[in-house]
């Protein structure tokens, strides 16, 4: 078993550029599929399947509420789990096998498919998902407890993330610059298909094979009463959770409706891909400049200002006319948001090992893996909810995927995709504000947390 600490077992050297890539490169196979699980595949079904967006949003919701009561049971499990790989390791390298049967199932549905086709797919792809989140995001905050070394990490896992988004969109622009349409279709699912099976299991065997497996300094088992102990106790842990749902409420409203509304309302169709192109590649061209300005605030407090600047920003696309002159203003508007939005891809982990910190140095115990799958369960139920709140809102409004809607379907269309989201971003971003744990007291945690170390390895030695 490999291990990043020194020979004392004391402090932790820093990850290598290799080490660095290969634990974020397995986010991107991820990213590839679970962008469109979300976004584009619920209209797919919509369009080419017997579901209407009413059984759609519910299903769905349904469908991930219940993956997330499996997000604590896998923080459980891997926390509690001992081998010679370690023990987040082998719940990742088991994750291959539920996603890539999932999602050849799921991403090449028949025409009659129901939706307990729909329901079942998609709860093997869950699960896949928390056999691979969970653990991994665990392991990533064992590798490292220096605070900006973590929020490097987080910029590997989001850059990857970024780009793994990226490669989908770009399949269609590809196929339109070679004589075909650059709409996202049956045909784009397909080919992404075959491309995840290849990429998923290799960059899962890259990350399990050269990234060190961390240490650990618990001292006591976690037990499920504690982790709850802590959230009762932990004013941090209160702070993020909340700020985490109020976000995953408003996000889920986000993820489902943008397809219908830049395809449908905008009425560009065929510039869909373009347009997420253009925000991804913004993104990651935002890294560096983000690595030069994030050292210099507090992070919680950037993750509150990008949030909230983006829900404030976001009507005033409804300047921009319809149609295909619409095209260019829009990319503009998107490289504003992108720019907005590319630390909101690794912050909130970062905050979340901040929690974690607090609560080793309060109990003395690691509840890594259970705090982030507590975080992901809130996450997900929150966003299952904003998502299937968005759908049936749609369709109690009379919204029809591909027909010609009437102006109070497109306006209930417009308030789903504007309005709620931004009552909830506003409301997290205020929340996220006033998270008690900046720079100067994770300093003084992570100094405390050696010190106790040290006394104990010289009552050990004693």
């Amino acid at each position: 078993e490999r291990n990043l600490t020194s020979p004392d077992n004391s402090t932790q050297r820093p990850l290598s550029g290799t080490e660095l890539l290969a634990f974020g490169f397995p986010a991107m196979s991820h990213a590839l599929v679970a962008g469109a699980v979300y976004t584009v595949l619920p209209t797919h079904y919509a369009a080419n399947t017997a579901i209407t967006l009413a059984q759609i949003g519910t299903v769905a919701g349904l469908s991930r509420i219940i993956d997330a009561l499996n997000d604590p049971l896998m923080g459980f499990l891997s926390d509690r789990t001992r081998s010679r790989f370690g023990s987040r390791k082998p719940w990742i390298a088991a994750a291959i096998l539920f996603c890539v049967a999932a999602v050849f199932q799921l991403f090449s549905p028949p025409r009659d498919a129901t939706w307990v086709y729909f329901l079942v797919w998609s709860q093997v792809l869950y699960t896949g998902f928390t056999m691979f989140e969970v653990p991994r995001s665990a392991w990533g905050a064992e590798i490292s407890r220096d605070y900006n070394e973590r929020a490097k990490i987080g910029m590997y896992v989001g850059g990857f993330n970024i780009a793994g988004s990226l490669f989908f969109y770009a399949v269609p622009i590809v196929s339109g610059l070679l004589g075909g349409h650059s709409r996202i279709d049956g045909g784009t699912l397909q080919l992404i298909t075959m491309v995840y099976l290849l990429l998923m299991p290799l960059g899962i065997a890259v990350s399990v094979w050269l990234v060190p497996t961390g240490a650990k300094v618990e001292h006591k088992q976690a037990r499920i009463r504690d982790v709850l102990g802590t959230i009762r106790r932990s004013r941090p842990a209160q702070w993020f959770y909340s700020a985490s749902i109020l976000w995953g409420l408003g996000q889920g409203v986000v993820v489902g409706c943008s397809f219908l509304f830049y395809t449908e309302y905008m009425r560009l169709p065929g510039h869909y891909a373009i347009i997420m192109v253009v925000l991804f590649v913004t993104e990651i061209l935002s890294l560096p400049l983000w690595a030069r300005i994030l050292p210099r605030f507090d992070r919680h407090r950037v993750w509150a200002f990008c949030i909230g600047a983006t829900a404030l920003i976001g009507p005033f696309i409804l300047l921009v006319p319809r149609g295909e002159a619409a095209l260019l203003p829009v990319l503009c508007f998107v490289v504003v948001r992108g720019f907005l939005t590319a630390p909101t891809n690794f912050l909130p982990g970062a905050v979340l090992g901040d929690v974690i910190d607090h609560d080793i140095l309060k109990s003395g115990s690691n509840k890594a893996g259970n705090l982030f799958a507590v975080h992901m369960v809130l996450v997900k139920i929150a966003m299952a909810t904003g998502g299937a709140v968005a759908f049936n809102v749609l369709d109690a409004m009379g919204y029809r995927v591909g027909a010609a809607n009437s102006t109070s379907a497109q306006t209930g269309l417009l308030v789903t995709y504007f309005l709620i989201p931004a009552i909830f971003h506003i409301a997290m971003a205020l929340v996220a504000w006033r998270f008690p744990i900046a720079r100067r007291e994770q300093r003084i945690i992570q100094a405390r947390i050696a010190q106790r170390s040290e006394r104990q390895a010289a009552s050990g030695e004693a």
